[in-house]
């Protein structure tokens, strides 16, 4: 082969490669796109609310006073590491409404944590703030004890998300 045909041959490889690596990418980036929509899309209340054993839990919190708190505000560990977590977990719920294999009784998992970012006035400035003693938004009942050992907040505030009614199965 002569020095022309290889460096023909080598430009046609390059146009290949270069070809396949945008194409994998755009594919990527689409894929990545979607994913995030889904994962928004997944997280509205009004999604949660169409699986029929989780729909009384959401009308009741519609109409408490967290119903501007989204599901995964609370149900999800705080952070994007806990949100992605979360729904991947959501995605063998899915699975068991789909399968027909739904517990009879389901338990919501709820992080503390969750709670405590969101009462501290760095998420929801106007709600109750855990660290404040005195004024409109200090809660009745000094809580700095409580967030020390570690409490969690359902020992007190069983169904401030949801009346009990709801939460029955």
């Amino acid at each position: 082969m002569t020095n022309a045909e290889d460096a023909y041959k080598e430009q046609k490889l390059s146009r290949k490669t270069k070809k396949v690596v945008i194409i994998s990418t755009l594919a990527v980036v689409l894929l990545g796109i979607l994913a995030l929509i889904g994962m928004h899309y997944t997280s509205q209340p009004n999604f949660c609310a169409s699986c029929h054993q989780i729909s009384p839990s959401v009308t009741s919190w519609a109409q408490g006073k967290h119903k501007d708190v989204t599901c995964l505000k609370c149900h999800a560990d705080p952070g994007t590491i806990g949100y992605v977590k979360r729904k991947v977990g959501g995605l063998k719920e899915v699975y068991l409404h789909v399968t027909n294999q739904v517990p009879n009784k389901i338990e919501a998992r709820l992080n503390t944590e969750a709670c405590i970012s969101c009462h501290t006035g760095s998420d929801f400035p106007k709600a109750k703030n855990l660290l404040l003693t005195s004024g409109d938004l200090a809660p009745k009942f000094p809580h700095a004890e409580i967030i020390k050992n570690k409490t969690s907040c359902l020992t007190c505030h069983l169904n401030v998300g949801h009346s009990q009614e709801s939460t029955k199965q």
